[in-house]
């Protein structure tokens, strides 16, 4: 096997276990909640509150994450954000009141979950050329099988040790892996005097990408000032108003509904497994028939489910409406980093994809908190799904005004 290629698909099963670990803790939190709700005798909005602000807190970050990791590497980067993730988790388990939510898990662990997304999407975008949208596709199914195990884990850990020391536990250890996997994370291939895949092959600039035929990559600066880089990022910030708004209050739907808090777990799990077909299907269709019309249909997937979750009445329904939104949300996450590199090539893509998710992931943290202000004030969270839907639809008719960047820059970043 040629060294690049043995390289490469190391950075992608490295990057797979750090997000695997990274989510999973993630997205255990809406199984945490209702013990965290019962435990601090606060209600839901105050307990979804604080994981709203972590959301924005870790992407808001990308200003800083991305550009770190251009200028260091991500193996420094990954390695603060673990220890800094997991001194959150521990922090958090200690909690005896409200305020010590937003300090433990907004601050200190969304400080950690900073240095996790943009760090290593953009390590794999800097090692695949032809094969970008696969190997984004594999390594991001981390995040679904983070969904579809780390919220059983917490499940069956919260039985046999309560929440704290549970939570305890998931946080320390996912620590750990991630610093490991970090240690074997190494910035572009040219660090070892090799080429993205197939690049040298197909006689095309290692430091240019996709559809970018000229000698220089784009400049952060140069990339911000085009109209292409506003749409994307748009497109972006619509789709992911309501991301995890699903992650967040499915389990609690389900008990709503009359199910057991296992059963309502098992729905984020299936989210987990139809992810994980939805984003390599997605992926790989996105190498063979270009990056837009895959995106396409993943946010009309998006549509449909909400669509699907605002008429649900049981969990067979939920179930089918959960498999399509995370196939859809899956491999719209996974095309964000690809759509950028194939635009403005991937010399400084972890400031350039950092600098676009710290404002369309931004607006993810709305989701969780919103959702849960629509539920108390109406009853239910229909109103909340669909708003989702129309989001999503918004941003299929933004896209249809993307077109390539035409001018190029030669400055430095």
């Amino acid at each position: 096997m040629p060294a690049r290629f043995f390289y490469g698909w190391v950075i992608v099963a490295a990057s797979f276990i750090i997000l695997t670990v990274a989510y999973g803790v993630q997205f255990s939190y809406g199984v945490f909640l209702p013990h965290i709700m019962a435990d601090l005798e606060i209600d839901r909005v105050s307990a979804t509150a604080p994981f709203s602000l972590y959301i924005l807190l870790y992407t808001i970050l990308g200003f800083v994450s991305g550009p770190a990791t251009d200028c260091y590497g991500p193996r420094v980067v990954v390695l603060v954000g673990a220890a800094f993730f997991g001194i959150g988790y521990f922090l958090l388990t200690t909690a005896t009141a409200e305020w010590q939510l937003f300090l433990f898990l907004s601050l200190f662990a969304g400080i950690g979950m900073s240095a996790i997304f943009v760090p290593v999407n953009a390590t794999v975008v800097r090692w695949f050329l032809v094969r970008r949208g696969v190997a984004l596709a594999i390594s991001g199914t981390g995040i679904n099988a983070a969904l579809l195990l780390g919220p059983i884990l917490a499940t069956g850990i919260i039985f046999w040790l309560g929440w704290r020391s549970g939570l305890m536990i998931m946080g320390l250890i996912g620590a750990a892996l991630i610093a490991a996997c970090a240690t074997t994370l190494v910035r572009d291939p040219e660090v070892r005097n090799l080429t993205p895949d197939r690049a040298m092959a197909i006689g095309v600039d290692p430091y240019n990408c996709g559809e970018i035929g000229e000698e220089d990559a784009w400049t952060a600066p140069a990339a911000i000032s085009t109209v292409a880089f506003w749409v994307i990022t748009c497109v972006y910030i619509l789709s992911w108003i309501m991301l995890f708004f699903p992650f967040v209050h499915l389990p609690i739907m389900a008990i709503e509904l009359g199910y057991n808090a296992a059963q309502g777990a098992t729905l984020v799990m299936t989210m987990g497994a139809g992810g994980i077909v939805g984003r390599i299907l997605f992926g790989w269709i996105s190498d063979c028939i270009g990056r837009l019309p895959t995106l396409y249909a993943a946010l009309t997937f998006e549509v449909l489910a909400f669509v699907l979750f605002a008429k649900s009445g049981s969990l067979v329904s939920l179930y089918i409406a959960a498999a399509i939104f995370i196939a859809g949300s899956s491999a719209a996450t996974s095309l964000n980093p690809a759509i950028i590199a194939d635009n403005f090539g991937r010399r400084y893509i972890g400031t350039i994809t950092g600098i676009s998710f710290a404002i369309a992931g931004s607006a993810a943290a709305v989701g969780p908190l919103l959702a849960g202000l629509i539920r108390e004030a109406t009853g239910t969270y229909e109103l909340a799904f669909q708003l989702g839907a129309g989001l999503n639809a918004a941003a299929i008719l933004l896209l249809t005004i993307l077109r390539p960047p035409s001018h190029r820059s030669r400055g430095e970043a």
